[in-house]
């Protein structure tokens, strides 16, 4: 997936025009994505694999949050799709989604860290 399918730039740019052009904002932001979207992916998938469906909402839902803030509209939006799903009262999910979202997660975080490099030159 290109970057444009992953990332939604204009949140990306509204968070650099906050911290004045510079993107030590946006850099502490990734680091948090880093270090908290691999625990919130464990979650969901403890949750789902529990079948319990309103954790897996809630776990879901802080997901989106996170993704969403910092422009990872590709993670934003399967988030969005478990949250719905448990909310709904469900927890099954294709046997291929836990390596979707990692993958999508890693995808997210690589496209991420490359803006930022291309901000330093």
């Amino acid at each position: 997936m290109s970057a444009a399918d992953l990332l939604d730039m204009t949140t990306i740019q509204n968070l650099v025009e906050l911290d004045d052009g510079g993107h030590g904002l946006l850099s502490e932001m990734i680091e948090i994505f880093r270090e908290d979207t691999p625990r919130r992916i464990q979650d969901i998938l403890a949750a789902i694999a529990g079948g319990k469906a309103e954790e897996l909402s809630r776990t879901a839902h802080a997901l989106k949050g996170g993704a969403g803030a910092l422009g990872a509209n590709a993670v934003r939006a399967m988030a969005a799709d478990l949250e719905a799903l448990g909310r709904g009262g469900s927890t099954r999910v294709d046997p291929d989604l836990p390596g979707q979202l990692e993958g999508t997660f890693q995808a997210s975080l690589a496209a991420l860290e490359a803006y930022v490099e291309g901000l330093k030159h």
